[in-house]
This record gives C-alpha cells, sequence and structure tokens, in this order.
C-alpha cells in the first residue's frame, strides 16, 4: 500500500517544480466552499481526532484513516445520500489529494473490488461508495463517541464556544432512532456539544435524567464546570432530582417547561385566580417555519415554591438550605388568529426579577429546534439519507459525522472561522476570483500545492497571452 500524508501549501517550491517541468499533478478548482469547510475541519482537529476511532478489521484493505477522513468529508458535500455524495467528491481530483490520496489512487482507484469488473463497465475511483459504508459499520461505537469529545473540546480550547446557555432537546429519525442532543444556543452561532442516538419507539422512556446527565458531563468533560450557566429543557428531560444535581451539584440553572399533571403547575393557576401574582403583557414577534407571527403574551411569576417534592427532598439531600423553585405562567394569543391561545408554565431553579424575564431566556430554546434539529433534516438530510437502513453503527457515524460538520459550518460564517481558513489548504471562492479568476489551478508535487491562476501557468510554459484580463488588485499596475 502507498503511504499517504496531507501535503503542505508552498508556493516557491511548487512554482521552481513546475519550472522544471517536476510536477505531478495539476487540478482547477471545481467546489471552492467544499475546499473552505474541509479545511477548517483540519485546522480544527478533525482529522487528527479520527485516530481515536477504532474499526474492527479482518483483513488489510484501504487504510482506515483515510477512508475516515472522505467520510468526514461527504456531509458537506450538496447530495442526498452517501453514493451521491461520494460520487460528487470523487469528481474534485484536487480535495482527494489534499485528503491524502495519491495520484495513482484517484485516477486507478486500489483495486476492482466492487468495480463491477464486466467489460465496458466503468470503475468507480478511488473507491466504491459500498467501501465507505463497509468501513461505518466496522466502527467501535465507543471510539466513535471519544472521537466526538474530542472535536468538541477543540472548540472550547480555542474558545469558539459563546456563552454559557444551552438546551437540551430530542427528535426522530426514520421512526427507529431518536437523536437527544445539547445545543449551545448562541444567537451568532449554534454549536452542538453532545448527543445520544437512541433507539426505539420508547428509547427515552425512563431513561430522560440519565441521558440529560450523561449529556452534561460530556461538555462539563470538554469545556470545565464553567462551560454550562443555564440549561433549558422541555418537560420530558426533567425530573426532581435532577434538577437538584444541576443547581446543587453542578451549579447550572435548569429552566423546564413545567407539566400541567404538577402539583406546581395547579399552584400558579391557584394563585392567579386569587390576584395574589400579578399579569404583565408584551409583544411578541417570533417565526413560525418562516413565517412571522405577533402574539400577545401575558406572563405572572411566583418564587419560594416547593410543591415539587422530589426535587425538594433530592436537594435537602445535596445539603441545601431551604430548597425553592420560581415559575411563571404564560398566556399567548395570536394577534392575527385571535382564538389561537397557548396557556403553559415554566419552572427555573434559580429566580428572574421578572416574569418576561424568564421567558425571554425561555426563547432561547427555540433555536435547538429552528436552527437545529431542522437544519440537520432539511439541510444536511440527516433523517431522509442516513446511508445506511440496517446497520445502527452506519447511522451512528452519520449522525456524529454530520454533526460535527454542522458546527464547522457554523463556524465557517464567523470572523475566527474565516481567519483560519485564511490560513489553510485553499482560500474561499469569493477570495479567489479576485486574485485567480473564476478557476484557479492548483498544482501538486509530490509533498505540496499552490494556486495559481490560469495565465500564470501559461507564462511559465512560454505562452504569455497578449491581453491580461485578470482582475486589478490593490496596488497593482
Amino acid at each position: 500500500m502507498e503511504d499517504y500524508a496531507l501535503i503542505r501549501h508552498d508556493r516557491a517550491a511548487v512554482l521552481e517544480a513546475l519550472r522544471a517541468g517536476e510536477y505531478e499533478a495539476v487540478a482547477t478548482s471545481g467546489q471552492g466552499i467544499l475546499d473552505e469547510l474541509a479545511h477548517l475541519a483540519i485546522e480544527l482537529g478533525v482529522f487528527d481526532a479520527l485516530r481515536l476511532i477504532r474499526v474492527t478489521r479482518e483483513r488489510d484493505g484501504i487504510p482506515d484513516e483515510l477512508l475516515l477522513r472522505t467520510a468526514a468529508v461527504l456531509p458537506f458535500v450538496e447530495a442526498i445520500g452517501m453514493s451521491a455524495a461520494a460520487g460528487e467528491l470523487f469528481k474534485d481530483a484536487a480535495i482527494l489529494l489534499e485528503i491524502g490520496y495519491t495520484i495513482r489512487q484517484v485516477q486507478e482507484g486500489f483495486n476492482h473490488r466492487h468495480h463491477g469488473g464486466e467489460e465496458g463497465t466503468k470503475a468507480i475511483t478511488p473507491c466504491h461508495p459500498e467501501v465507505l459504508r463497509q468501513e461505518l459499520a466496522r466502527v467501535d461505537p465507543e471510539s466513535l463517541h471519544a472521537f466526538a469529545q474530542d472535536c468538541i473540546r477543540q472548540l472550547f480550547v480555542r474558545k469558539l464556544v459563546k456563552g454559557r446557555v444551552h438546551a437540551i432537546d430530542g427528535t426522530g429519525l426514520r421512526k427507529r432512532y431518536r437523536l437527544v442532543g445539547l445545543l449551545n444556543v448562541h444567537a451568532d452561532r449554534q454549536l452542538w456539544l453532545s448527543w445520544r442516538l437512541l433507539e426505539g419507539d420508547a428509547s427515552e422512556k425512563g431513561k430522560e435524567a440519565c441521558v440529560v446527565r450523561s449529556l452534561v458531563e460530556d461538555v462539563i468533560s470538554a469545556g470545565g464546570p464553567e462551560a454550562i450557566e443555564w440549561l433549558l429543557m422541555d418537560a420530558l428531560y426533567a425530573d426532581g432530582p435532577l434538577l437538584a444535581w444541576l443547581e446543587y451539584q453542578c451549579g447550572i440553572h435548569a429552566l423546564v417547561r413545567l407539566p400541567e399533571d404538577r402539583q406546581m403547575y395547579q399552584d400558579l393557576q391557584g394563585l392567579a385566580r386569587a390576584g395574589l401574582i400579578d399579569w404583565q403583557t408584551h409583544t411578541d414577534v417570533r417565526y413560525v417555519s418562516g413565517h412571522k407571527q405577533v402574539r400577545d403574551v401575558s406572563v405572572a411569576m411566583a418564587s419560594n415554591l416547593r410543591s415539587w417534592h422530589s426535587f425538594v427532598e433530592a436537594a435537602a439531600a445535596c445539603g441545601a438550605q431551604q430548597p425553592t423553585l420560581w415559575g411563571c405562567l404564560i398566556h399567548s394569543v395570536n394577534r392575527a388568529e385571535g382564538d389561537e391561545v397557548e396557556d403553559w408554565a415554566l419552572v427555573s431553579t434559580c429566580p428572574f426579577n421578572s416574569a418576561w424575564a424568564g421567558y425571554r431566556q425561555w426563547r432561547e430554546r427555540w433555536r435547538i429546534e429552528n436552527c437545529g434539529f431542522r437544519e440537520l433534516k432539511e439541510g444536511w438530510h440527516l433523517e431522509l439519507a442516513p446511508w445506511s437502513r440496517t446497520e445502527d453503527t452506519v447511522v451512528a457515524a452519520r449522525v456524529a459525522l454530520t454533526l460535527i460538520a454542522y458546527n464547522i459550518a457554523q463556524l465557517a460564517k464567523t470572523n475566527r472561522g474565516r481567519q483560519l481558513v485564511n490560513h489553510g489548504i485553499r482560500r474561499l471562492r469569493r477570495n479567489l476570483t479576485a486574485k485567480y479568476g473564476p478557476a484557479p489551478v492548483v498544482v501538486f508535487t509530490h509533498d505540496a500545492y499552490a494556486v495559481f491562476h490560469i495565465e500564470e501557468i501559461m507564462t511559465l510554459v512560454g505562452k504569455a497571452p497578449k491581453h491580461s484580463l485578470r482582475p486589478k488588485t490593490v496596488g497593482s499596475t
């Protein structure tokens, strides 16, 4: 098997090799955004973390690291399904070389397995998508979690996680799985910091608090004890002992939608009916499935509540003196549809100064639905194309690689992300265009590469154009 490695960017060395005619390959840039995302993943340690993934093999074959690098890039490709994504990726020889394939492997592949072998059948190079699927099926699930944890740890090390407000929620995938995730819900960027893929329709029944604890422990392990200040959850994920554990053992405030069957919910309504808590009405604008909705929201709060008995008992066991909860009633009316009314309540382990402040804090949780799960399903095709319908390990790998890719894409939109990309393999197409034209040329030697404008290449081979069409840049004459 030929050696493979990521090659370096060295314009001077490539230029010298080009003049001497000792370069190995030339490729045009076909997917600039894909190159940007792939390199940002490299810069953030994703390729290094892949070494933590253990793969069970019965025989030697294509190097695991090479296949895992390929799989890590696949979610970035705008295609539905593994075969379609791999087909698009394999068309771009430049990025394959950057991932670590050799020129011979790009041209000829590794062997004729899955190539058909029939006369007139076109071989799929460098490998068949089924090889990637089989690779992911051999992944050890625990090592997949270690890989994800290492990727998340890098985000904290580089101080890329903004704010300390997080939300937990779950969504179904293909009626067989349930994905439960913890999302940092900062307005500028939303990042998945931990998740679990659970099996079965009743996968969370009786496990909610256990799942939440494990997610929280992941984030604390990656980002330290100060990583989370607020945790926003729906009622499904909260019970009294969990709330006490978060507040008194982890120092994490919890804000939870209060189930209507709780005694505390009835107590809040009783206080409101008796006029013992005051209502305040505010205008709230929100977007539902992309449509603007204006609502009149009335809120009323009460503090020092103790009627969630399992919380009070668990908090006392943690050493808390006279533990209490804060509660808030919400009455929301859609202005456009006056008969569309919502009545619900919130409970928190930490009191707010006003009911409206608590409601506004809760609104941050909606990002896990609108920017998190909806984007994963509609933009990243996570439910439509899980990469396998029978192999649980493949689906788990697809989830992990996609959520890591989601984070990379979120960071690519930030100034810090662009700074990281600018140190990397190739610039964004919009940055390349001004310097190299709309179709930059990438030249590879055996251990380096560089990007050139097509006119530079023609000049070096002695066929310089009579008139340059290159756009003039600042400082050019």
